[in-house]
């Protein structure tokens, strides 16, 4: 990492987004979780903030076991599946025999 120490909680300053979060809470029935909205809203914001080379670099950490796939899926999303998908295929027909292609369907 970038020497940045991470704990548990991230926590941010806020003043009018925590007012409306309160006032979402007492007027939407059976309230909100707060704490969920947080996590899907900076989910939403890491993933905008990857251009294609962060993906690439990501997925490559991710390929060589440097970091857990929960992480690779915060940051990729369902791309994470499209990768793996597409790198499948990719070493699949790199397994192909290809022998057959070059030679006429009369054995020429």
């Amino acid at each position: 990492m970038s020497g940045s120490s991470y704990d548990k909680t991230i926590q941010f300053r806020v003043g009018a987004e925590k007012e409306a979060a309160e006032l979402l809470d007492e007027i939407h029935i059976g309230g909100v979780n707060v704490s969920e909205l947080a996590r899907v809203g900076l989910v939403e914001m890491l993933r905008q903030s990857l251009d294609e080379q962060d993906k690439i670099a990501v997925y490559e950490r991710y390929s060589r076991d440097e970091i857990g796939e929960d992480v690779a899926h915060v940051l990729l999303g369902e791309k994470l599946d499209r990768m793996k998908e597409e790198k499948e295929s990719f070493e699949s027909a790199m397994e192909r025999d290809t022998s057959e292609f070059l030679t006429g369907s009369d054995g020429e």
